[in-house]
């Protein structure tokens, strides 16, 4: 009986020294690939935003252009964007609307 028990216990040794060590390497490389993946996530997220942060800024400096322009009581300063846009025309002045040249000559 001791023989079988022994065995047994030799068997159950054995087992346990080549079990134990294979299960931790699977469990090590699961977690492994996760952290992987998600430091490829957090890598992607982080560029994503910086590319909005930088689409926000300039969206912010439009919005506060367009308010300078439009809400703005005095006039803009020289040398700014808000002159720069409030000076500009809205049409050429040489384009003559479609007018046919008889049209042009009634109208001068």
């Amino acid at each position: 009986m001791t023989n079988k028990n022994q065995s047994k216990e030799q068997i159950l040794a054995a087992i346990k020294e080549w079990v134990a060590p294979v299960l931790l390497s699977i469990v090590g490389m699961l977690l492994w690939r996760d952290i992987s993946e998600m430091r490829a996530d957090v890598k992607l997220l982080l560029t994503n935003q910086s590319a909005d942060r930088v689409k926000i800024e300039k969206l912010e400096q439009d919005v506060d252009l367009l308010m300078s322009i439009v809400f703005k009581s005095s006039e803009p300063q020289p040398g700014t964007d808000a002159y720069r846009i409030s000076t500009m025309p809205a049409i050429k002045p040489e384009e003559n609307y479609g007018l046919t040249v008889s049209e042009k000559a009634k109208r001068k």
